[in-house]
Formats: C-alpha cells, structure tokens, sequence
C-alpha cells in the first residue's frame, strides 16, 4: 500500500521524462579506456587485434553513432577470451564495457541491442563470476562493480519504472557503483560519481525501496567528479545538469556550460561517447528552456 501510494503520483509523463534522463545518465556514466592484454593461440584472437577493433569503435560515425563492425569483432574477441578464461576478471569487466558501447554509441538494430543487454545482464547475475573477489587488487573489483552497475542500467534503460523499482533493479545500481566507488573513485575518469549523480537526481525517492534517494548529493557527487577530471566533457555534463535541475541561481551558468560542451569537438578515441555527451547537453538545453 506505502508502495502504491508513493509511486501513484509517479506515472504518465513521468515514466517517458524519467527513463530519458536516466539513459543519459547511463550514457554519460561510461566512457572507455584501457585495452586487453594477453596473448592466445590459433582460434582464440590475439590481444593486438582485439585492441586493433576496440580502439577504432568510434572512427566512423553516422549521425553521431558508432558503425558496428569495429564493436561488434571486439565483443566477439573478448567473449572468445573470456569463455576461455572464465576467471578471468579483467576479460568479464572489459566484455561489459564492449557490450555497453554497442549498447549505447553504436547504429546496431534494437533486436541485436537487446541480445547484447540481456547478456550483459546474464554477466552480473549470481554465480556467473567464478572468482574470487577478494583476491582481486581495488582498481579491478571497482571495474568489476562499475560496469556491472552500468549494465543494469542498460536494463533499467528498457523497463517500466514501476518494475524497475519493485524488483530491486535500481538498488542493485546504486550499490555496485557505491561499491566502485569506494574502492576506486577514479574508474572510467569519475564513473562511479557520475553515476549515483544522476541516480539521486533522476530517481523517485520511495519508502523501502529507494530511501537512499538525496536531492542533495547529486550536486555534491557531480562536483567531485569535476574536481577530479574538469576536462572529462562527461563530468562537465553531469554537473550542469544537476545545477540545471536541482540549484534554480545557477541556472545561467549551467546552460552556458551545456552550450560549451554541445560546441567542443570530440576527443580522439571517444569520437561516439562525446557525440552521446553532445546529445545529452542539446537535450538538457531544450529541456530548460520550456
């Protein structure tokens, strides 16, 4: 009944808006780096090439979205990988990290974007890490919870709200990247902030469900985020959004910061993830200007 109540004023319009800002907080969460090393024999592709197709993903664009060839042979490379080496926890977090691109950046049909999320998913669900957690170092246990977190979101991405809530889904966020971030703050350049940033922001604050909802904390996480890496376009974003929706005499200096991201080009590398950040900032514009 508290359920029903606190979420009947949480419908219609809402759901549309709400699922939105939280796809662009997904997108904006993640941003790649690092690449794959180990080389293998004969069937099972070699580190260079699987580096070779990851770090093209971006290079050729249509419309601000990745072609999926490049993704696509990565994803294939660090499945092969990690099918071989199931304990292998730098290959689970890195075959997410993949997913999520196709997922998000790239012109992949709806069809093959859900196959790629409901595995991603499939990745972060109990007993599907044979390792051991605690003999792995901080940076890849953050890696590890991080892009489980964004997976999730994936998910959350493509769910009614109403369920998302019920079944745990966004707590289930909100804890991995917690977790991430305790253990190591600077994944993927400030994710973990970025994150929660947006989860605080965006989500209903329900009784027994999401009570660790606080308005308050978005702002502060976005600018530790940008305290961490100011020239990270994500983290630029994700604070003018939260001063846009949650601090009204900022408001100026917030859409200047949106105008100034939608006019700075792409960093080499990441050509998709900042036409995402583009997108993200020209909606946000919009958004405050009705």
């Amino acid at each position: 009944m508290e359920f029903e109540r606190a979420t009947r004023r949480w419908r219609g319009r809402d759901f549309a808006r709400w699922r939105r800002r939280l796809a662009r907080g997904i997108a904006i969460g993640s941003s790649a780096l690092l690449v794959f090393a180990a080389a293998h024999a004969h069937a099972q592709p070699s580190a260079a090439e699987i580096d070779r197709h990851w770090q093209a993903r971006g290079e050729s664009l249509s419309d601000g979205f990745a072609a999926p060839g490049p993704i696509e042979a990565a994803i294939e490379g660090y499945r092969a990988f990690a099918s071989k080496h199931p304990g292998d926890a730098v290959a689970r977090w890195k075959l997410l990290r993949a997913l999520h691109f196709a997922v998000d950046f790239s012109a992949l049909d709806e069809s093959r974007k859900a196959e790629h999320v409901r595995e991603a998913v499939a990745l972060c669900e109990p007993g599907g890490t044979p390792f051991e957690e605690a003999s792995l170092d901080d940076s890849v246990r953050a890696r590890l919870f991080f892009w489980q977190a964004i997976a999730r979101g994936m998910q959350a991405q493509r769910a009614n709200p109403i369920t998302l809530l019920r079944e745990g889904t966004a707590t289930k966020i909100y804890e991995d990247a917690t977790r991430a971030l305790e253990l190591d703050p600077t994944v993927d350049r400030g994710g973990p902030l970025r994150l929660l940033s947006r989860l605080h922001a965006t989500l209903p604050r329900v009784p027994f469900v999401t009570g660790w909802v606080d308005r308050g904390q978005s702002i502060a996480l976005a600018e530790r985020a940008y305290r961490q890496d100011p020239e990270h376009p994500g983290n630029r974003l994700v604070l003018a959004l939260a001063l846009l929706e949650l601090e009204p005499a900022r408001r100026t200096e917030a859409r200047q910061w949106l105008r100034d991201i939608e006019e700075k080009p792409p960093r080499k590398g990441y050509e998709a993830e900042d036409a995402a950040i583009r997108r993200a900032a020209r909606a946000g514009l919009e958004a405050s200007e009705r």
